[in-house]
């Protein structure tokens, strides 16, 4: 579905894929917490409202790859923060991740639409000062995973 909702939660549009990328935020801060099976996550946030406006293929693929990946996104992004991964809010985690596999895999996106995209869901999602921390990490690791395009 492409597209805006005309009214949501969030109290504005938003597109299907940024519903998607909530919906696989919400997924991944799941899986932080109490690491069930993606069809466990899947099941509970299909029953969300929002779902039925989600680009599922999209959804799917940032969401299921975000956690056959994991390990190796924390790897990519660890060196880019100013704090140990343990002190991260796991909100801010789960969409730093979600974005480091959109930037190392999704390059039919480009990195500033996924940073933006990152740094405006965590506003809605996340703490107060969230943001400033997942656009600090986000721009070091797209100029180190996207260097000619950047």
């Amino acid at each position: 579905m492409a597209g805006a909702i005309k009214e949501n939660v969030l109290g504005k549009g938003i597109s299907a894929r940024r519903v998607s990328r909530i919906l696989a935020i919400q997924g991944v801060y799941s899986y932080l917490h109490a690491e069930e099976k993606n069809s466990e996550i899947i099941e509970y946030l299909s029953e969300q409202d929002l779902y039925t406006h989600a680009d599922l293929i999209f959804f799917e693929d940032i969401f299921n790859n975000t956690l056959k990946n994991i390990v190796a996104l924390r790897k990519l992004m660890m060196p880019f923060l100013d704090i140990s991964i343990d002190r991260l809010s796991k909100v801010e985690e789960a969409v730093i991740l979600v974005a480091t596999y959109e930037l190392k895999e999704r390059i039919d996106v480009p990195f500033k639409t996924i940073i933006n995209e990152a740094v405006e869901v965590d506003k809605c999602l996340g703490s107060n000062e969230g943001h400033k921390i997942v656009n600090g990490v986000l721009d070091k690791l797209a100029k180190k995973i996207r260097c000619k395009s950047y």
